[in-house]
């Protein structure tokens, strides 16, 4: 669906002019700003990471990923804040699935996961026992 993809803004670089085709390169992929924006609630705990990784073929990627606290289904208090110590680990299991997913792929196939956001659900699965994340 492209209404799911509508607020992914993908940058291309141009390698190389053939005739009347542009070789292009992956230069970037960044959200919106009101998508961005739509995330942000009050009474919950946003945790950003960043990394940078080296894929195989070469290609040195900064990697940013950031993740809000969720409320749990039968939850009865308003704000749903983790602790200091539940985002310092949630934060190293950011970092350390974003560098086993992108320094063990090229460039092209780290695209192909970043797209359907992969890498975001497999971060959302293993940090679900330290704090529900969406």
């Amino acid at each position: 669906n492209d209404e799911d993809q509508a607020y992914k803004k993908v940058r291309l670089c141009i390698e190389e002019v053939q005739g009347r085709n542009c070789l292009t390169d992956f230069h970037g992929l960044t959200l919106t700003r009101d998508k961005l924006n739509s995330l942000v609630r009050k009474w919950h705990t946003m945790i950003e990471a960043h990394v940078d990784v080296k894929t195989t073929d070469g290609y040195v990627v900064r990697l940013f990923v950031i993740a809000f606290t969720k409320r749990r289904q039968d939850q009865v208090k308003t704000n749903c804040y983790a602790q200091t110590a539940q985002i310092r680990k949630i934060r190293k299991k950011m970092v350390e699935i974003m560098t086993k997913e992108a320094g063990t792929v090229q460039l092209r196939e780290l695209v192909k996961k970043l797209i359907p956001e992969s890498i975001g659900k497999e971060i959302e699965k293993q940090t679900q026992g330290i704090f529900p994340l969406k």
